[in-house]
């Protein structure tokens, strides 16, 4: 059975070209648009829809009122915020309101998608925390399917530390096995999203970790 999928925006050039890339998915189906955040709980309601993709900035009524309203009207519909802005403290707010994942306006439409299927199977996006440059490199490794003693070798760093950079990631990411990991670091990629860097810090002996 396809997921139906809803979408809200202020801006028709945007639900035009989501609908248009959203219809040639296999398993996706676009069931209604709406311009208003007043109208995104009734849009849920009368389309049925599985998936909601909400603008976090809506003219009308912000986004993150919306989710409330929205599920309020309609608890088991997957709601899936849509924003300029990729920073972990948009994301973690649309959590809070109760919205199931966040994806930045600038990512690929197959990111997207993922995120579509991930939110109608019941999972919830991850919200990344800050990560380092040195956690954004181990990260991208990971999703290449590299082993920790290969990344350490690739980055010129022990393989302890590799460890602990995956222990943290997984912290940070709420996730709970490498596999979960790979798919993230995967999703993270393709949406080049914009995770704040913090500096490196330095090893002991001039290892930079």
């Amino acid at each position: 059975m396809a997921i139906r999928v809803a979408i809200v925006d202020d801006h028709r050039l945007v639900r035009e070209g989501l609908a248009r890339v959203l219809g040639a998915e296999p398993g996706i189906e676009v069931v209604g648009e709406a311009g208003r955040g007043e109208d995104a709980a009734a849009l849920a309601v009368a389309c049925a829809a599985d998936v909601l993709l909400l603008d976090i900035a809506l003219p009308d009524v912000d986004g993150l009122t919306t989710v409330e309203r929205v599920l309020e009207e309609t608890p088991n519909t997957r709601i899936l915020m849509l924003s300029m802005h990729s920073e972990p403290e948009y994301a973690a707010a649309a959590r809070e309101r109760g919205a199931h994942g966040l994806v930045g306006k600038s990512a690929a439409p197959e990111a997207l998608i993922d995120a579509i299927r991930a939110v109608a199977a019941g999972e919830v996006i991850p919200v990344e925390g800050a990560l380092s440059r040195r956690e954004r490199e181990v990260l991208a490794l990971v999703a290449d399917g590299c082993a920790n003693d290969e990344i350490a070798d690739r980055l010129g760093i022990r393989v302890k530390t590799v460890d602990g950079h995956c222990e943290r990631l997984m912290a940070k990411l709420d996730l709970h096995t490498r596999a979960a990991l790979v798919a993230h670091g995967r999703r993270v990629r393709s949406t080049e999203a914009g995770i704040p860097l913090l500096e490196d810090d330095a090893e002991p002996g001039g290892r930079r970790d």
